[in-house]
């Protein structure tokens, strides 16, 4: 039953839920415009503007033939969407990466705050090193709530073929909607130079991210160390 908000964005977030609740899932097509206004008692026109803003955000996608489409995270997709390092020449970086370490822990306060946990929450730590051609160019520290990812399977000292948003989406059944970025300078510490092979105390570049899950629940702190990249950001 619709609320008293405006209508197209009942319809979204009502479409929304049924997604991360698994009524509808990655993969799927919608029922058409016509069946969606009968289900939820809106207009096409409503409905359509409700598709629009899902579509926009990565979300759906319409087939011209087909229909609309829940979009599954596939690793090239995920690349495109999340992937923002570059050379300093503007090269996309073609990274592969080797899991180096996953380990079950409480989280310090940093990690409980990203992810709203508590102190008693145990949280899945996974170090990852990006390499391209063999030289390491990023080390990464991603932190994840344990509860929500029980079933995530990721081996140790082995290169990781798909994405870990795709391992998350096929493993666990969690779907990253969004994801917002802070860029700042660090300095390297013992484990990010003896995996980036550079000095201990080398300025860094330090991305910290926050993916966030269908229900707009804190899914993922991550933390990327490279000195060799740059960041590409796009402002509209």
């Amino acid at each position: 039953m619709l609320e008293n908000r405006p209508l197209y964005l009942q319809a979204r977030d009502a479409l929304m839920r049924q997604i991360a609740e698994g009524t509808l899932q990655p993969g799927d097509f919608l029922p058409s415009e016509q069946q969606l206004a009968a289900t939820l008692g809106i207009s096409v026109g409503t409905v359509r503007k409700a598709t629009e803003e899902l579509v926009a955000q990565g979300i759906l996608d319409r087939q011209h033939g087909r229909g609309t489409q829940i979009v599954p995270h596939t690793s090239d997709r995920s690349r495109f969407r999340f992937f923002r390092f570059i050379h300093p020449d503007g090269r996309q970086a073609r990274l592969t990466a080797r899991l180096l370490t996953r380990k079950t822990q409480s989280p310090n306060r940093e990690e409980q705050h990203r992810l709203s946990l508590s102190k008693n929450d145990q949280v899945i730590v996974i170090t990852r090193a990006r390499s391209e051609n063999g030289v390491p160019l990023v080390f990464e520290r991603i932190c994840i709530p344990a509860k929500r990812f029980e079933r995530l399977s990721v081996e140790s000292d082995r290169d990781m073929v798909e994405e870990i948003y795709v391992l998350y989406q096929k493993q666990c059944g969690e779907m990253v909607r969004s994801a917002t970025d802070e860029i700042e300078y660090d300095l390297a510490s013992s484990s990010v130079s003896k995996e980036l092979k550079i000095a201990a105390g080398s300025p860094v570049l330090l991305v910290k991210r926050v993916a966030v899950s269908l229900a707009n629940e804190p899914l993922e702190f991550r933390q990327s160390w490279t000195q060799a990249l740059r960041y590409r950001s796009h402002l509209e």
